[in-house]
């Protein structure tokens, strides 16, 4: 019966945390509350909360007006641009045979490659430059949306521990936008497929996307039983029934071939760290930096995009600091 399953998107419950269930606020759709950590804030019911964890798929909060949030928006079921046409768009950049293209766009293209350089198949072209008080890095993968979004959340972990200060980024299908306070000059460190990869791995045990690709992967396997003669069960039912499954498996089989299956699952999946690690390969140390004094072509668009997560770290420390150290200094108590 489980043949040609096709998962729907589950919503869950949004309430504050309290002993005694706490106030509902609303729904967010799973793959978002999944992508949440705690500290984590976003905008329901008109205000803004802080993530506390997530239990029988009801998200706990506190309020927390004070911080930067996320916003928790619909967003179905998204395919990222194929790695065969990313490939395609980078050899019509590099043929410079633009002719079939509208007149505005061969103007944005001759531009981008007048100011800076364009993209070559083979290289992995990083763009530096100063904005607003900010320096950013501009990456240009090429490897879809969920590869480049979870390419910013490693690389931001990175420049953290190298002491960057990195204060958040944004991503679309071609390329990630980073900002924080001190320029990069070598990026070499910061792509080292082996610590990207511890990164994501400590990231993924983190937060409950392991957990639901395992449901995922049971109800396929026919583990968990969505749909039986007697009817279909809830969200919540198979959320428990598969949270106690995985559970005692992580804890007495850790090298169960359903946690194997769960971990390629969760990894190309929402995340497509597949898609990285093509494109490192792909690139092999290749990597053209390019430092400018402002904002190329190309990265303009990235300013527009929704879904900026901001990185609390280092850098809101150093800002702090710095601010404290110049009002004391215009007090003459410095």
């Amino acid at each position: 019966m489980n043949i040609g399953t096709i998962q729907d998107t589950d919503t869950v419950a949004v309430r504050m945390k309290n002993r005694r269930g706490g106030k509902p606020l609303g729904e967010v759709e799973e793959a978002f509350a999944a992508s949440l950590t705690p500290g984590d804030t976003f905008v329901i019911g008109g205000q803004v909360v802080r993530y506390e964890n997530m239990r029988e798929l009801v998200v706990e909060v506190s309020p927390n007006p004070a911080r930067k949030p996320k916003f928790a928006v619909f967003s179905g079921t998204k395919f990222s641009t194929s790695t065969q046409l990313s490939h395609r768009i980078l050899r019509l950049l590099h043929g410079r045979d633009w002719s079939a293209l509208p007149g505005h766009t061969r103007d944005w293209l001759h531009l981008q490659a007048a100011m800076s350089r364009l993209p070559q198949p083979g290289r992995l072209l990083i763009e530096s430059f100063p904005h607003d008080g900010r320096e950013h890095l501009c990456i240009y993968g090429f490897a879809g949306r969920n590869a480049m979004q979870t390419l910013g959340l490693m690389l931001t972990q990175q420049m953290e521990r190298l002491e960057l200060h990195p204060m958040g980024f944004v991503s679309t299908d071609y390329a990630v936008l980073i900002w924080g306070l001190d320029a990069v000059s070598d990026p070499a460190p910061l792509l080292r497929i082996d610590e990207l990869r511890q990164s994501f791995e400590a990231w993924l045990a983190g937060n409950q996307l392991m957990k639901r690709s395992f449901r995922t992967a049971a109800t396929i396997a026919g583990l968990i039983e969505r749909r039986s003669v007697q009817g279909r069960r809830s969200g919540r039912q198979a959320a428990f029934s598969s949270d106690i499954l995985y559970d005692t498996l992580v804890k007495y089989d850790p090298g169960h071939l359903m946690l194997r299956i769960t971990r390629e699952e969760a990894m190309r999946g929402l995340v497509d760290f597949g898609r990285i690690e093509e494109m490192i390969a792909r690139t092999s140390g290749r990597v053209d930096l390019v430092r400018l004094p402002r904002v190329t072509p190309f990265a303009a668009p990235l300013f527009l995009e929704i879904g900026k997560v901001p990185v609390e770290g280092m850098a809101t420390e150093r800002l702090l600091a710095e601010e404290a150290a110049a009002l004391m200094a215009e007090a003459g108590l410095a």
